[in-house]
């Protein structure tokens, strides 16, 4: 009798333990991620270093913050309306980008896609969040079944990625990667290679949502 009392003390003790997953709620310009996965996951906002009329510099290197969010959970990150970058897991690549801008010069609304030029290393969405219901980007765990020309071993962590299909200081351009995920995805809801032919989500409160798989 002891040790099945000490057996259900233990199980409660691990189920009052057990944190409850919970999502913020929008409060003004900025980013609700929300972690779809299974682990405890950093995510890191890169703020480019130029902007121009359809390009940027992209930042690699020095994110402005990261936040790490539990599994089912959703966290909101406030940001600067003057923000134009990405999101995406943690601080290095390859990694699926989560590319947007808060306030556009034309309509100062928020502007954003999905891209896995610089690489993939899970599926991610993003939807706008003033009551249009856009959505772009993609669900489709790109990385099982993937051809091992595909793919390569990411330096940080070990995991095993898409490469970039447009290449870049690790390595150049990975033809099986773009064909691999264009074989598995819409062309027209995230970018595989180029700079055109993905319409963008657009957020008229400034704010958007992205969702992490």
């Amino acid at each position: 009798m002891f040790f099945k009392t000490v057996a259900f003390a233990s199980l409660a003790l691990l189920s009052a333990a057990a944190p409850v997953p919970t999502v913020d709620p929008i409060t003004g310009p900025g980013i609700l991620v929300n972690n779809k996965g299974s682990v405890l996951t950093e995510y890191c906002f890169f703020n480019n270093i130029w902007n121009g009329d359809g390009t940027a510099g992209p930042n690699f290197d020095n994110p402005d913050t990261c936040v790490s969010v539990a599994p089912g959970s959703g966290k909101f990150v406030p940001l600067a309306p003057s923000f134009k970058g990405r999101v995406q897991r943690g601080k290095t690549i390859p990694s699926t980008w989560g590319e947007f801008q808060l306030a556009a010069s034309n309509d100062n609304k928020a502007h954003g896609d999905i891209s896995i030029e610089q690489g993939c290393d899970g599926a991610v969405t993003i939807k706008s969040t003033d009551g249009t219901n856009q959505v772009a980007g993609f669900t489709v765990d790109l990385l099982t079944g993937a051809p091992d020309a595909a793919t390569m071993i990411r330096q940080s962590d070990g995991a095993r990625v898409l490469a970039s299909t447009m290449g870049n200081w690790l390595a150049p351009a990975n033809g099986a990667a773009a064909s691999w995920a264009a074989s598995k995805i819409d062309a027209s809801k995230t970018y595989i290679v180029g700079g055109t032919g993905v319409g963008d989500v657009s957020s008229a409160n400034q704010a958007f949502e992205f969702d992490f798989y």
